[in-house]
């Protein structure tokens, strides 16, 4: 019962959420966010009805993940005792919804995939709607609405929510595409299905105008590089998922040059590298790394291509660093669209917090509450923002750091942490790699912009497959 239970969640809260609105655009984070605890709450309810009198045994803890997950729960109920306001902490704030409820959820969801194996034609059908919405934010970025939203607007895409929520549902949707086609048998049905989904999810996110799509796709092909030291034909492997980015970028270079003048939104770093033909070089290239490495094969070099890969770390970190390198200008109170600013006002906030505060933090979602209580930060925000409201740090960890304290966001950045080593000890390589790549990328995005309803439970959903597979292995 439990996994027709699980893999019904999975359809659900894939297939539905992502296309839910009841008005349009006009209030989406508080029908999202409604609708997902609905979907959750069900779901949590279910659980704890089918495991009645096994909920202790489901719930202990049999490894350092487990461990990391027990102290993420019990750092949020701390902080909802302790919280500024009880109830915008419980249900949390109108338009985010992401309060200690939500939280509570997305754990209970981590181990209920935790305890279930996914039946692939599952994930396939889960993926539909993530593969419609990188359709639907394509067409949307060119001023082409096939579904019509009341509200619409260029800040606004896919029917998923304006770019910061569009990007984190990516951050988690497209490196998952890459993870699955990486693992397939090479030029197998599902490599070339999974190659599709991904180069499509590449297209929409090099597309949709924000700079922090940029760093999901960095990162998760620096990550994907790595992994592909230790394994068998990894460095080919890779040089396949290398050629679907090039191959999305040069598309995006085509769009832009014969229809670029129906473009929406304006040009993010990502999107201007595209633009240069920069995918073409990177298609030849990986090719020609691709060739050269089976000629080493069958000449039988001892370094079986192993160097390439090496010098190809090498470079993707040169790379990496010549990227800060060029933003490094831009850090200060204008950097990010404003980022450094609600940062500067942010720390201010967090070093005012009392000592007891800044252990256990003012409340899930209680960031706006809390900061407009005190009249010297209200006035500063107010001034900044011209009136707009601040509901959050732009910044995940920075937000946890001021709604839940050091122990949250200790007990964040282990559970995260925990999770990703465990992968990548265990020996079932392709699972590990399927889940690590959105976590990570996931968290990486996570480092500019926030938590939502449309991108972080389906984090936690992958943190619960991927223990299972440890789990499945240590067994």
């Amino acid at each position: 019962m439990q996994k027709y239970l699980t893999w019904g969640y999975l359809i659900v809260i894939c297939a539905f959420l992502p296309v839910y609105m009841k008005d349009g655009y006009y209030m989406l984070g508080e029908a999202k966010g409604v609708a997902f605890m609905v979907i959750a709450g069900l779901f949590s309810l279910g659980f704890i009805l089918v495991n009645n009198k096994e909920i202790p045994s489901k719930v202990r803890a049999e490894g350092l993940t487990d461990y990391a997950a027990l102290f993420f729960l019990f750092s949020n109920v701390i902080t909802f005792i302790f919280s500024s306001d009880k109830i915008v902490s419980l249900l949390g704030l109108e338009g985010w919804r992401c309060g200690f409820l939500s939280v509570l959820f997305m754990v209970i969801s981590f181990y209920g995939f935790r305890e279930v194996k996914m039946s692939r034609y599952v994930l396939t059908a889960a993926l539909v709607a993530p593969l419609m919405e990188f359709v639907l934010g394509s067409l949307n970025r060119f001023g082409i609405y096939p579904v019509d939203i009341y509200g619409q607007n260029s800040s606004f895409l896919a029917t998923i929510g304006n770019i910061n929520w569009y990007v984190g549902f990516m951050s988690v949707f497209v490196p998952l595409g890459i993870g699955v086609g990486y693992t397939r048998r090479l030029f197998s049905r599902s490599f070339v299905l999974a190659g599709a989904y991904t180069l499509t999810g590449l297209v929409a996110l090099l597309l949709q105008g924000s700079d922090s799509g940029l760093i999901v796709i960095a990162g998760a092909y620096l990550l994907l590089l790595f992994v592909s030291l230790e394994i068998r034909d990894g460095f080919k492997r890779f040089l396949l998922q290398l050629l679907i980015l090039g191959l999305a970028m040069e598309i995006v270079c085509l769009l832009m040059l014969f229809v670029g003048r129906f473009y929406t939104y304006e040009n993010s770093l990502a999107l201007t590298i595209a633009k240069g033909h920069w995918g073409l070089v990177m298609v030849a290239a990986a090719l020609f790394l691709y060739r050269l490495s089976r000629f080493l094969e069958e000449i039988k070099s001892k370094w079986r291509g192993k160097l390439i890969l090496e010098v190809a770390v090498v470079l993707m970190i040169v790379g990496v660093f010549a990227l800060i390198l060029w933003f490094s200008d831009s850090f200060g109170l204008e950097f990010g669209n404003g980022r450094g600013v609600i940062w500067s006002i942010s720390l201010e906030l967090y070093k005012g917090l009392s000592p007891w505060q800044k252990m256990v933090g003012v409340g899930q979602d209680c960031f706006y509450g809390y900061a407009y209580s005190h009249p010297e930060i209200a006035e500063q925000l107010l001034n900044v923002f011209k009136g707009d409201v601040l509901t959050n740090a732009h910044c995940e960890p920075f937000t946890i750091l001021i709604e839940r304290g050091l122990l949250g966001l200790c007990s964040y950045l282990f559970l995260i942490g925990s999770c990703l080593y465990a992968y990548f000890q265990n020996k079932r390589k392709s699972a590990a790699i399927i889940c690590a790549l959105p976590v990570f990328a996931y968290f990486l995005n996570s480092l500019v912009s926030f938590s939502t309803t449309v991108s972080t439970p389906y984090m936690f959903i992958l943190l619960g497959m991927g223990a299972h597979y440890c789990r499945e292995n240590n067994h």
